[in-house]
This record gives C-alpha cells, sequence and structure tokens, in this order.
C-alpha cells in the first residue's frame, strides 16, 4: 500500500483555482514555447488547456501566459513572472510537503494488513 496525493490551490469560498494539471501544463508551454504544443504534449485538446488557463487566470486574479502573434517564427507563448513563480513556489511546497506525509502515512499504517 502506498499513499497517493494530490494538492490544487481554491479561493477562500473553495472555488477551484489551479491544480497539478494545470501546473503541468504551464511547465509544458514553457518547454515548449506555445500554448498548442504545451497543449498536445500533456494529452490535451487546444480548447481544454485554454479554458484551464482562462479559469485558473480567472481565479488568481492575473495572466499566467503573455502570447506573441505572428511573425517569422509564427505565434506562441511564454509564463508571466507570476506564473514563473507560482510553478516555483508550488514547486518547493509539494517537494517539502511530501517527505513529511509519506512518514507520517508509515507510522500510521506501519505493520497493518496491505502496508
Amino acid at each position: 500500500m502506498r499513499l497517493r496525493m494530490k494538492f490544487w490551490l481554491e479561493s477562500d469560498s473553495g472555488s477551484f483555482m489551479l491544480g497539478p494539471g494545470t501546473l503541468r501544463l504551464l511547465q509544458a508551454v514553457a518547454e515548449q514555447g506555445s500554448l498548442k504544443a504545451g497543449a498536445k504534449a500533456v494529452g490535451l485538446s487546444y480548447r481544454t488547456a485554454w479554458d484551464r488557463l482562462r479559469q485558473a487566470e480567472t481565479g488568481l486574479g492575473f495572466a499566467l501566459l503573455e502570447r506573441f502573434s505572428g511573425g517569422e517564427g509564427g505565434g506562441g507563448s511564454a509564463l508571466t513572472a507570476e506564473a514563473l513563480e507560482l510553478l516555483e513556489r508550488y514547486q518547493r511546497f509539494v517537494t517539502g510537503v511530501q517527505p513529511m506525509l509519506e512518514a507520517r502515512f508509515q507510522e500510521a499504517f506501519e505493520g497493518w494488513r496491505g502496508a
């Protein structure tokens, strides 16, 4: 038996703002240079990716992507400074809390059937 966990952000009223899927999408956009390529890399349609980002931006109150149109190389997207900081803080949180929760899980379930 093992512990599985997900962390997401909600507003104070309980509305979903941002979760691991949207964060993976943001990482993919940063790596791929566009929302279309980032969506494809994480297995989402462009429309679904666009909807998730709009929902997150609305909940957070700031833009996550800078969008560039046309030109010789075509359009593209880059993460805003706020999005980069959000990714860094989220990763730092998960990296810090995950070992603590796994240790607590082991303490709670050690010796129990199936553990």
